[in-house]
């Protein structure tokens, strides 16, 4: 059976707003903690653990449909896998904006790990993950 590449285009494109939503509530919740509000802080982590499911949700999609046969399987390991910022599709449409969306994916995750990284620095001081590990 052939892939749907316009079905994997509207996943990885769901993908994405589901990061833009975690991205504005890690905004969110960085203020929050910059106030001290720990009620909104509370309820802006669980806001985000369900966009982060959400957004697993759409990756086992993507995933699930390379059980379609080995060249499914074929298919969507390159597409998923190899490096968008690197690949230059010339093949359809749907394959040039899966690379398109992937490099905007990507963009957006370095700044939700970034905005991450500070909140939990500021959060954990001298308990923090990333100063534990920079020692």
């Amino acid at each position: 059976m052939e892939l749907d590449l316009e079905q994997m285009m509207f996943l990885i494109q769901r993908r994405y707003r589901v990061l833009q939503e975690i991205d504005k509530l890690t905004s969110e919740l960085q203020e929050a903690v910059t106030r001290n509000d720990t009620v909104s802080a509370s309820l802006l982590l669980d806001m985000r653990a369900d966009q982060i499911e959400e957004s697993d949700r759409c990756w086992q999609e993507i995933w699930m449909m390379s059980e379609k046969g080995s060249e499914a399987a074929s298919a969507v390991r390159e597409l998923m896998r190899s490096d968008p910022a690197a690949v230059r599709p010339t093949g359809s449409f749907e394959e040039q904006k899966i690379y398109e969306i992937r490099r905007k994916t990507e963009k957006l995750i370095k700044v939700i790990q970034e905005k991450d990284r500070n909140l939990n620095r500021r959060v954990g001081g001298g308990q923090s993950y990333y100063v534990k590990t920079n020692k």
